[in-house]
């Protein structure tokens, strides 16, 4: 069984699609690929700090209180929701069958967001922020925020509602529900931590922000993009949409519930980092029945993920998702979180979610959606393969170092008796190995960031067939017929 293929008037309808969404989808992957350039700078000089402290003392912006609370802000809010908005709109424009409507609006949106953001990143810097991780702009802000995101995404509920027939595809489901958990958990957090807040009640408030943005947005997005661009590249329909589904409703019950156990042992009552524990651990065997599906689904294309970046990215994107899936259910028990919980472990895993399985999954939206948009290909299929494998290493390394310097550190903090300093020495090889890592991945991001601005500016190949990982481009007229497969 494959997929069926298009009529003339449905490429027709596609087209005119893809011009509707061109603009606003364009300008939030642009914005998002420049925030993420400066993220990973920051990210590489926030490491830098850790591993020469003395590196810029004369200079109080350029205390590690204040870079890398800017790099959170610019990677999760600068790229992580701009890029994941640009490609939620297409998506669901080109599943619901509809036009995009209100561009000018979108983009006045998409201009006000990007402005807080730089705000919030000013005010970090200078030391205005709320020292609360994720949510370290001023509360006066978030405001601005919340009404500007209401504004890029309000019209994908009435696209949905005014989807022109056939079944509710699955990615539709997840992109729905990405789309209204947001603001539940934006506006619950910040409406939660003020002035007036207890401590106590504000960490546990932003754990559980942490947490849910990243299941209950990163997470469904991911997994939009790979129900969406597998069954695509791999002209095969899903293995088993009730398995999908099953895996959204888990998602949707179980994700709110997390985010306490990473506290486990503090001033919180048992119940709750216990029940949060638990819930991530159910989690874990939805990620796994998802990704099985996934695999399922792609049994027999290997040679295909080979050449097709998209699909490259996105597979990889999805493993990392496993990953992710699985640390954070084993450190939400005490025997592995107990140690863990105040090292760079932490760190690492927030960055595993952002970098490993978000990222990556929209990297490879991002190089399917934009020929489309753009009638245009990727100038260089070499670049594309450096991208992905600069960015692959990194994020493999930067999993080993967090969790091999998290338990170092945690096993160093268990003797008592010893001093902090043996702490910091003990840390010193690993920051200074974040520091090439973050190296590696700020060189694999100036050249996406210089593919896209290309497209962008009507510099793509015009010549016909796709970019390829492998091969010349235009040689093969897809990955399928380049792998040899024709089934």
């Amino acid at each position: 069984m494959t997929v069926q293929q298009p009529t003339a008037e449905d490429m027709q309808e596609r087209a005119i699609i893809d011009r509707s969404a061109r603009f606003p989808v364009m300008f939030f992957f642009t914005s998002a690929a420049a925030w993420l350039f400066v993220g990973t700078l920051l990210g590489l000089f926030s490491s830098l700090k850790l591993s020469q402290p003395g590196l810029g003392d004369s200079f109080g912006i350029f205390g590690y209180g204040r870079i890398y609370p800017a790099h959170t802000i610019a990677m999760v809010y600068g790229w992580a929701m701009q890029a994941g908005i640009g490609v939620l709109i297409w998506l669901m424009a080109r599943l619901t069958r509809n036009p995009v409507r209100r561009g000018l609006a979108i983009l006045v949106a998409g201009h006000v967001w990007n402005a807080a953001v730089a705000v919030s990143i000013i005010c970090v810097i200078i030391a205005k922020g709320r020292s609360i991780p994720w949510l370290d702009f001023p509360g006066w802000l978030w405001p601005l925020f919340a009404f500007s995101y209401a504004l890029m995404v309000i019209w994908v509920i009435p696209m949905f509602h005014s989807r022109k027939g056939g079944p509710v595809y699955i990615s539709e489901k997840f992109i729905v529900g990405a789309v209204i958990w947001f603001p539940w958990i934006f506006l619950t957090a910040n409406f939660l931590i003020g002035a007036e807040t207890a401590p106590v009640l504000s960490a546990g408030v932003d754990a559980w922000y942490i947490s849910n943005l990243i299941t209950f947005w990163m997470a469904p997005l991911t997994l939009a993009v790979a129900y969406y661009i597998v069954p695509k590249i791999a002209g095969r329909p899903l293995y088993s949409y009730t398995l999908a589904s099953i895996s959204f409703w888990v998602l949707a019950v179980l994700a709110g519930w997390t985010g306490f156990s990473r506290y486990m042992g503090g001033p919180f009552p048992s119940w709750m980092p216990a029940i949060s524990g638990a819930c991530s651990i159910l989690l874990l065997l939805a990620i796994i029945a998802a990704v099985a599906n996934i695999g399922v689904t792609l049994k027999g294309c290997s040679k295909v993920w080979e050449l097709s970046p998209s699909l490259r990215f996105t597979v990889f994107g999805v493993l990392m998702l496993a990953v992710y899936a699985l640390l954070a259910a084993a450190s939400s028990t005490f025997l592995i979180g107990g140690p863990l919980q105040f090292t760079p472990f932490s760190a690492g895993l927030d960055t595993l979610a952002v970098y490993g399985f978000f990222s990556m999954s929209l990297f490879g939206a991002i190089y399917f959606i934009v020929p489309r948009i753009t009638g245009a290909e990727w100038p260089s299929g070499r670049r594309i393969r450096r991208h992905f494998w600069f960015s692959a290493y990194g994020i493999i390394s930067l999993i080993v170092l967090m969790l091999v310097g998290g338990i170092a550190h945690g096993g160093g903090m268990a003797v008592w008796n010893r001093p902090f300093s043996t702490l910091f020495s003990i840390s010193t090889a690993y920051s200074t190995g974040l520091c090439v890592v973050w190296a590696m991945i700020s060189f694999s991001n100036f050249w996406f960031m210089h593919q896209l601005g290309m497209m962008f500016i009507g510099k793509g190949r015009k010549s016909g067939g796709p970019t390829l990982i492998h091969g010349e481009p235009g040689a093969a007229v897809g990955a399928k017929e380049a792998a040899g497969i024709t089934s």
